[in-house]
């Protein structure tokens, strides 16, 4: 009969799981893949997720450019609700997040149109690109608008593709559950809290002692990234040991930087 197998030993893993490609139409121009997970290994990070508004077509280069910087991605998107909240969905696996793009680019508001400017490209210049930084297009969908799925249907729906979802920039004067709704509702199962604020007010989503608050970039600059960040103490880079963190379970725990 053989017992359970050795321990690995758990240690603190560096990440930014907020941070915005040239895809987001807030974005900057530089900010594409390669670039943003060079600055990421620059800046001391071991886990990022790139999380573009309502897409997540510039994962698949981001990956590959991970790989070359020794970064672990968590593929993620920031998807706008019905009510105009924005939700950090983070994924296992790229399949996972390009079904939940399938949903969300069915329930977008439209594509700008073809008359829109002289060369065709949208107001917003939503660049894909590949893990060379060479664009291979543009994305013309309203990324900057909200979907028509409500708060609740969309934590359901990223819970049941096996996501994590955290609530973006909660204590933020915009486009937070603070800001639209005005109190986080009994029952929405959020993972975590990301705060924008000092430590101090990671208490008020706490209440319940349902999910922790955590920081990080929000990065539109390639300078931002990493400038906010959580420790995860883990056994490997993966979503379920970030998971296990954020219900501090089996010795894993998230570390308020």
């Amino acid at each position: 009969m053989t017992g359970p197998g050795p321990k690995r030993k758990k240690r603190l893993f560096a990440a930014d799981l907020h941070i915005h490609s040239c895809l987001s139409p807030c974005a900057e121009l530089d900010m594409t893949p390669g670039r943003i997970m060079r600055r990421a290994a620059e800046a001391g990070l071991d886990i990022v997720a790139i999380a573009d508004h309502n897409s997540c077509e510039n994962l698949e280069a981001a990956a590959r450019a991970a790989g070359e910087a020794g970064v672990f991605l968590v593929p993620a998107m920031e998807i706008t609700s019905l009510e105009e909240v924005h939700v950090l969905a983070l994924f296992d696996t790229l399949e996972a997040a390009f079904r939940m793009q399938e949903d969300v680019y069915r329930r977008l508001d439209g594509l700008y149109g073809e008359g829109d400017r002289p060369n065709g490209i949208p107001p917003f210049r939503q660049v894909l690109v590949n893990e060379e930084d060479e664009v291979m297009g543009f994305n013309r969908r309203l990324l900057a608008g909200a979907t028509d799925i409500r708060l609740s249907s969309l934590v359901a729906a990223v819970h049941s593709l096996g996501g994590v979802v955290i609530a973006s920039h909660a204590d933020r004067g915009s486009f937070s559950i603070t800001s639209q709704l005005g109190f986080v509702p009994e029952g929405l199962d959020f993972d975590a809290f990301e705060l924008c604020g000092e430590k101090e007010k990671q208490k008020p989503f706490n209440h319940r002692g349902q999910a922790p608050g955590l920081r990080f970039s929000d990065a539109h600059r390639l300078e931002d990234i990493g400038r906010k960040r959580t420790s995860f103490l883990l056994e490997e880079a993966s979503l379920r040991e970030i998971a296990l963190a954020l219900k501090a379970a089996r010795g894993r725990k998230a570390v308020f930087d």
